[in-house]
C-alpha cells in the first residue's frame, strides 16, 4: 500500500511539474505579444495569437491541478464528478497521444501543421517535456487513484457484469474513424484539402496511426463491455474505453473550431467540411462510449456494494 501511494504520489507531482514548463512557455508568448503588439506566428493575427495561447494557459492550469489531486490525499475527498471528467480528458488529449507523438519525433518527424508554430527549440523542448510528462504521470497516478478511491469496483472479471446490448452504432462509428485515419496515413488523397500548406511528415503519420488504433480499442472495449470476453480482467476494457473515449471527445472538440475558424493562415490537412464531420462523429462516437461504460462500471459497483451488504 505504502509503495502504491508513493507512486501515485511522485507520478502526480511529476505530471504536473512537467505540465508546469508547458505553462511557463505559453505564459512568455502572450506576455511577449501583449508587450509587442505583434504575432510572433506568420499569418495569424496578435488577438488570434493571444486568444489561442490563453486558452491553452487555461488548459494547462487545468492539467496541473489535476495532476496536484492526483498526488495529493486530499484530492482522493474531492466531488468525483469533476476529478473524473478532466481525468477523462487528460488521458484522451494527453494519455492516448503521448507515445505516438514521442515516435514521431523520434522518426524525425517534428512540425506536422498541428503545433503552435514559430518556437525557438528551448520551447519546443519544453512543450513536448510537458505534454509527455503530463501524459506518463497521468497515466501511471490515475489508475492508483481509481484503486485506492473505488478498491472494489473494477476488480473481477468482465463475465461478473450483468449482460447488456452491444452498441453496434458506437462500433461502426470507431470502426469508420479507424479506416479513414489508416486511408490518410498510407498516403490517401481522398478527402485532403489541396490548399493546406501542411504536410504528413512521420509526426503527423504517428499521430493519425495513433488516432485509429485507439478509435479501435474503443470499438473492442465496447464490444467487451457488453458481456463478451468474459474472463478478461475487468480494468482492461475499462481503461481502454476510458482512454479511447476521451481522446475521440477531447480532439474531436479541440480540431472542429480549428477547421471551422481557421486562425491565421491555417488550413487543415483535411478540406474543412470533412475535418468538421469526422470530428463531429468522433465526439458523438466517444460521447456514447463513455456512457456505455459509465452504466457498465455503476452496474458493477452496485454490485459490489449489494455482495458486501
Amino acid at each position: 500500500m505504502i509503495g502504491r501511494t508513493m507512486t501515485r504520489r511522485w507520478a502526480g507531482f511529476g505530471a504536473a511539474g512537467t505540465l508546469a514548463m508547458y505553462l511557463l512557455v505559453k505564459v512568455v508568448w502572450v506576455v511577449g505579444a501583449l508587450g509587442t503588439g505583434r504575432s510572433p506566428m506568420e499569418g495569424m493575427g496578435t488577438s488570434e495569437w493571444i486568444a489561442l495561447n490563453t486558452v491553452t494557459v487555461g488548459m494547462a492550469a487545468v492539467g496541473i491541478g489535476l495532476g496536484l489531486a492526483l498526488a495529493c490525499d486530499w484530492g482522493l475527498r474531492l466531488p468525483a464528478a469533476p476529478v473524473l471528467l478532466f481525468a477523462w480528458l487528460a488521458g484522451g488529449l494527453l494519455v492516448a497521444t503521448a507515445p505516438f507523438s514521442l515516435l514521431g519525433s523520434l522518426l524525425g518527424g517534428g512540425g506536422s501543421g498541428s503545433d503552435d508554430g514559430g518556437e525557438a527549440s528551448w520551447e519546443g523542448l519544453l512543450i513536448m517535456v510537458g505534454f509527455v510528462g503530463m501524459g506518463v504521470g497521468v497515466a501511471i497516478a490515475l489508475p492508483i487513484y481509481l484503486r485506492e478511491r473505488w478498491p472494489n469496483a473494477l476488480t473481477g472479471r468482465v463475465g461478473a457484469l450483468k449482460a447488456a446490448r452491444a452498441p453496434h452504432a458506437v462500433m461502426a462509428a470507431t470502426a469508420l474513424i479507424a479506416a479513414i485515419d489508416l486511408y490518410w496515413a498510407a498516403g490517401g488523397g481522398v478527402g485532403t484539402n489541396p490548399h493546406s500548406r501542411y504536410g504528413l511528415d512521420a509526426g503527423a503519420r504517428s499521430l493519425l496511426i495513433g488516432d485509429a488504433l485507439w478509435a479501435l480499442a474503443g470499438a473492442a472495449a465496447a464490444w467487451v463491455l457488453a458481456g463478451r470476453g468474459r474472463r478478461l480482467p475487468l480494468w482492461l476494457p475499462v481503461a481502454a474505453a476510458f482512454v479511447a473515449s476521451g481522446s475521440l471527445v477531447g480532439w474531436g472538440l479541440w480540431r472542429m473550431p480549428l477547421a471551422v475558424l481557421r486562425p491565421g493562415d491555417f488550413e487543415p490537412y483535411q478540406l474543412p467540411l470533412v475535418s468538421v464531420a469526422l470530428n463531429a462523429v468522433s465526439v458523438a462516437a466517444g460521447a456514447a462510449l463513455a456512457v456505455h461504460l459509465a452504466r457498465a462500471v455503476r452496474t458493477r459497483t452496485g454490485q459490489v456494494r449489494a455482495a458486501v451488504k
